[in-house]
């Protein structure tokens, strides 16, 4: 199955800085799987935790009282936008924009050299995922 993280229903816990590296702890992160592309074809969502490892970056921007559950995002893998989506599995060398807006005053920008998706514990089944039908 395909699989991407769905960020504007994910909850940011914390974002830990620390000599170069920045973490962001989603917990949970919120996760659609599909046989065709996650979020946007029949599949299912689920929740797990997950941390976004970010390599020789910086943080912009001020954060809410956390935790904070995400309104919009986007991630920047290289020049492609992903908007609302962090593709699974996550291992990348470029440059990597992160921006999460928290609630309607906090916005984060999050840039790197690299970055890496790690999933924690076990995924918990919610529901079904069935898009209305184009057309």
């Amino acid at each position: 199955m395909n699989s991407a993280i769905e960020i504007h229903d994910s909850t940011v816990a914390k974002i830990v800085k620390c000599d170069g590296v920045i973490t962001v702890h989603f917990q949970p992160a919120y996760l659609h799987q599909s046989d065709g592309r996650p979020g946007f074809d029949r599949g299912i969502g689920l929740v797990q935790d997950a941390e976004l490892i970010f390599l020789d970056s910086a943080i912009d921007g001020r954060l809410p009282d956390l935790p904070c559950e995400v309104m919009d995002g986007e991630i920047i893998l290289s020049g492609k936008i992903h908007n609302n989506e962090i593709p699974m599995p996550l291992e990348a060398i470029g440059f990597i924009e992160l921006r999460l807006k928290l609630d309607s005053a906090h916005t984060i920008t999050i840039k790197g050299k690299s970055v890496r998706l790690k999933l924690l514990g076990e995924p918990k089944y919610i529901e079904e995922f069935n898009p209305p039908s184009a057309g």
